[in-house]
């Protein structure tokens, strides 16, 4: 049994022998097996968490102060764990530190509330606090990791990314969680997603402690460190894009290859967690036959282990044909992942487009996104697409809300699929 396994599959196993190029994807998937034989990792643990005065509406900071209540109590023996209130101003209210007094922890978060910070939202301040706190601690053999929280929008925000992408350099995570309708979602998103980390969006604040709780959940289950996706294309194959795809939908652009190898790093990953990655493959022209077009290979690296691991090399082929049926059958697992990245591409495009003054070009992707999001039985994020495609269209603006609803939303869309047919099983696209 393998300590980490890696699954490859096509959205199509032949392709026609015409002149052309041929684009394929190929969807990648890694998991701990079942018997790693590796234990979770220690966490080495920053909550950073805002305090300006937007946080006392709809009870926002009581809710916060329940949550982290409850994380202290879900911390293990063997956590380490700091946190750090700011606004205007940053305080460290417990450093970093194996939290024995519970109940004396939970009584310090209580009295948050009557911590002196000012109002306003200073993130930058905050992360530096949170960085030299995780670092105190800061060990290989653990999960080094911060979570922010906020409500609003930061000054400082390219300080802020910048800070955080050093951080992760370090070897640092960090995970946000944005409340309500007021802070920057894109920046959110781009230091979660440049730092390893989680973004999570919560229009209701009854939903902070679940949020909070899934997410220490998660980090105090990391089983496997560091894995890399390595793809070596055979001659003339090209990797056009590249998404990751579980758990969350990001676009990672065209990757570098170096001699024919693209490389892909993943976050680390959690007990029975599954990530995975949609490569768009440009192929060319070949004679009738069955030809490598790729190999894929996984490197990681366990707890306790600095030497990394490189799993057994897998080859990816592909059927040349002249038979259009036999080219006309995909693999239901990987189209419905297409679809998804579809949707996922279409309101972001949207959204950018609406931003830029082109409501007739945003209206129509936003309505597009809406027909495949009832397909794909999302009868909510439908309703929501509708109406800020209704909204633009009169000359009004995206809302806020309904902004993040589709931000958060779409990226989620692969983990909400339905029951799939068996991988084996394919299904025709042409018709009898």
């Amino acid at each position: 049994m393998a300590e980490v396994n890696l699954s490859t599959f096509l959205s199509s196993q032949a392709v026609l022998t015409t002149s052309e190029n041929k684009l394929v994807y190929l969807q990648a998937e890694v998991c701990p097996g079942p018997e790693i034989g590796s234990a979770p990792l220690a966490l080495n643990l920053a909550i950073v968490l805002d305090k300006s005065g937007s946080m006392y509406a709809a009870d926002k900071l009581e809710y916060v102060i329940r949550a982290v209540s409850h994380a202290v109590d879900q911390l293990r023996p063997c956590d380490l764990c700091s946190i750090i209130a700011f606004a205007d101003k940053t305080r460290v209210l417990i450093p970093s530190s194996q939290i024995y007094d519970k109940e004396s922890a939970r009584q310090m978060v209580r009295r948050i509330d009557q911590v002196n910070v000012g109002s306003g939202t200073n993130m930058l301040s905050a992360l530096e606090a949170a960085v030299a706190e995780v670092r105190k601690s800061y060990s290989r053999d653990r999960m080094n990791h911060i979570i922010v929280l906020t409500d609003g929008q930061t000054l400082n925000e390219k300080e802020c990314l910048q800070k955080s992408t050093m951080a992760t350099e370090e070897g640092i995570s960090i995970s946000t969680i944005g409340v309500g309708d007021d802070f920057n979602e894109k920046f959110l998103l781009n230091i979660a997603n440049s730092c390893r980390g989680t973004s999570y969006y919560i229009d209701q604040p009854s939903d902070i402690q679940e949020i909070f709780a899934r997410e220490l959940k998660g980090v105090q289950s990391v089983v496997v460190r560091n894995p890399e996706m390595r793809l070596k294309l055979s001659a003339d194959v090209q990797v056009r894009r590249v998404y990751r795809v579980k758990p969350l939908i990001h676009d990672l652009g065209t990757p570098p290859t170096v001699d024919r190898v693209c490389t892909i790093g993943l976050d680390d990953l959690q007990q029975e967690e599954i990530q995975s990655l949609l490569f768009e493959l440009v192929l060319p022209s070949r004679r009738v036959g069955t030809y490598r077009i790729a190999q894929a290979s996984l490197a990681y690296s366990l707890p306790g282990q600095s030497a990394q691991t490189v799993s057994e090399t897998r080859d990816i082929t592909m059927s040349y044909t002249d038979d259009i049926a036999q080219a006309s059958v995909v693999t239901p697992k990987v189209m419905q992942v297409i679809d998804a990245v579809s949707v996922f591409r279409q309101q972001t495009r949207a959204l950018q487009l609406a931003e830029a003054g082109d409501s007739a070009k945003a209206t129509q992707l936003l309505r597009s996104a809406a027909t495949q999001l009832l397909q794909q039985g999302q009868q909510e994020l439908a309703d929501q697409a509708l109406s800020e495609a209704t909204r633009i269209e009169m000359g009004g603006r995206a809302t806020s809300a309904g902004t993040k609803k589709l931000e958060y939303g779409t990226r989620k869309l692969t983990q909400l699929l339905g029951d799939l047919p068996p991988m084996e099983e394919k299904i025709s696209l042409t018709k009898n």
